[in-house]
């Protein structure tokens, strides 16, 4: 039991994850584009500013998960996919940086080398989540409980596609949350921005959907496949809807278009279970939730005692969210 709990908490965490910080990464992306001065590149830091930190303590939470609860995901996913993962964290290292320091610097033009930074980092970030996404979809070649460096299944069509489809998403998913969470020029040029990036996004996350369909190893990765196709189906309709919900500056609009960033969690989670991982060997290689899982002595002990903070982590999170529920302008105050 305590297995399926922590799969779920790992799940939860990580579509929390991708749900907030996919508005950081994706303000990132088109931060540049939505800002033209000066006070305005102010009133697009003051919206993310407040929930930057918080943002990321969901990565760290589902690391902790992974590296405590789930061993045998470590061994596979982790040390499988090892380029991805290093690419992601030195992107979030530098994203970190230069966040901190484009604030702290006097002149024009270094300012816009470190938001230039900001905007690289942030772009890597999609792509490595995107392609991660993407290629654990499918079956991978998994043999006694490892994974050996692949990187040519990065290459394959399924994850280039899903990279550039994240891309994509989280750029709405940010454009919309600042159509919402801003005033003036930058709310109306980012409502803007949603509905001209919904057809990219639904487009792009189609093609994907067909790639898979066409992909025999992408294609062996869905085990339930209906369940995963409705989950895919909502997050399209999540896409197309969001930004008339931010064209009317609703509040509900980013949490729509958050379902959207969040859907490859509950897609591949979908697909796969009872199996965390598929392997191309077949159902023989195939590493389950359960075996995947640390013992249950293990779990059954530090379960409860997760179980307890994680209702404090949200209630942090829905503090945070509650105190800095005013729209942001020039006149914001500006953390990061």
């Amino acid at each position: 039991m305590w297995h399926n709990i922590w799969y779920a908490l790992l799940g939860l965490l990580l579509a929390g994850y991708l749900l907030l910080d996919g508005i950081t990464i994706g303000t990132g992306i088109i931060g540049r584009r939505l800002a033209r001065d000066e006070a305005e590149r102010h009133t697009v830091a003051a919206a993310t500013g407040p929930f930057f930190l918080g943002n990321e303590v969901w990565l760290v939470a589902s690391a902790g998960i992974v590296l405590g609860g789930f061993p045998g995901l470590e061994s596979t996913v982790i040390s499988g996919m090892y380029p991805v993962i290093v690419c992601a964290v030195a992107a979030l290292l530098v994203r970190q940086a230069a966040m901190q320091f484009r604030r702290r610097v006097s002149g024009a033009r270094a300012r816009r080398r470190w938001e230039t930074l900001v905007h690289l980092t942030c772009v890597v970030l999609a792509l490595m989540w995107g392609a991660l996404g993407g290629a654990v979809l499918g079956a991978v070649p998994a043999e006694d409980g490892h994974l050996g460096i692949d990187v040519g299944g990065l290459l394959r069509p399924v994850p280039l596609l899903s990279a550039l489809t994240a891309v994509a998403v989280f750029a709405l998913h940010a454009a919309v949350f600042l159509a919402v969470r801003t005033d003036g020029p930058v709310a109306v040029r980012a409502a803007e921005l949603a509905r001209r990036l919904t057809a990219v996004a639904a487009g792009l996350a189609t093609v994907t959907a067909l790639a898979v369909l066409v992909d025999g190893r992408a294609r062996d990765g869905l085990l339930n496949p209906l369940p995963a196709a409705l989950l895919f189906l909502a997050a399209v309709g999540a896409l197309l809807w969001a930004p008339r919900l931010a064209s009317a500056a609703s509040p509900r609009a980013f949490l729509v278009s958050g379902f959207a960033a969040l859907a490859p969690v509950l897609v591949i989670g979908a697909a796969h279970f009872p199996q965390a991982v598929v392997a191309t060997a077949g159902p023989a290689e195939h590493l389950s939730v359960a075996e995947a899982a640390a013992d249950p002595g293990t779990l059954g002990v530090v379960g409860p005692v997760v179980l307890l903070v994680l209702p404090v982590l949200l209630a942090f999170q829905a503090m945070q969210w509650w105190a800095f529920r005013a729209k942001s302008d020039e006149r914001s105050p500006v953390y990061f």
